[in-house]
């Protein structure tokens, strides 16, 4: 999935969503073009950039994050990144269960991160991992004497096949988000990266580098991720 959003203090101005299948490249400015264009803005009028930090495809975030330097340092505006597995957990702020934001990484992988949501703001609870599917059920069960009846919300890259084997290892403790639910939206990343400029944060361009998980955190049981980072 790719996309771009527009927002200001009224909120979402206008949303971009289309999936890219590899060709970020040619048509993420074509796309930012389009976005100005429709909400009759010009690059002129923008006074930030937002773009997701990963973990996530190396193309995708490559690209994004090239396009988002070049505009912020061409017009000489704040440049924010955002952990995407956050915007993923910030679509679900109102969810009352415990949080799994999930992003696919191909070859069976997956990263993802725990989250807690309360009173509309989400907070994570755990380092970013980079697991397979077991590691995912390992990190979601119980341990010690943790109820073995505890439920968890699922979120993000959650296809078919995923959230069958959820519901085969896990049963009704798996609460699967629907799959229009499950669409990474740039409007939600774009609410973030509004709240951190409003609080005068921003990143530097130049040291600025896209989060791309280890491949040596795919384990198993022992790979739990520690709290609190």
């Amino acid at each position: 999935m790719a996309g771009v959003a527009l927002y200001n203090a009224e909120g979402v101005q206008a949303e971009v969503l289309w999936r890219s299948r590899e060709n970020h490249t040619v048509e993420l400015m074509t796309q930012v073009t389009r976005l100005l264009e429709l909400s009759r803005v010009t690059q002129d009028d923008v006074q930030a950039i937002g773009v997701a930090l990963g973990p996530g495809s190396f193309t995708g975030l490559r690209v994004g994050m090239s396009v988002a330097k070049g505009l912020a340092y061409a017009r000489q505006i704040p440049l924010l990144a955002i952990p995407t597995l956050d915007a993923v957990a910030h679509a679900h702020a109102y969810q009352s269960l415990p949080l799994w934001a999930i992003l696919a990484a191909g070859r069976g992988r997956y990263s993802i991160a725990q989250y807690t949501a309360k009173r509309g703001t989400v907070q994570r609870v755990s380092a970013y991992a980079l697991v397979d599917v077991a590691g995912l059920i390992a990190h979601v069960t119980p341990t010690g004497d943790e109820s073995k009846s505890a439920r968890a919300f699922f979120c993000g890259d959650v296809d078919a096949a995923l959230a069958r084997a959820l519901k085969e290892q896990l049963g009704a403790r798996a609460v699967v988000a629907s799959p229009a639910h499950t669409v990474r939206r740039a409007a939600f990343l774009a609410e973030l990266a509004w709240g951190r400029w409003q609080r005068g944060e921003a990143d530097d361009p130049q040291s600025l580098a896209p989060l791309y998980l280890p491949h040596e955190s795919v384990e198993g049981k022992d790979a739990r991720p520690e709290k609190n980072q």
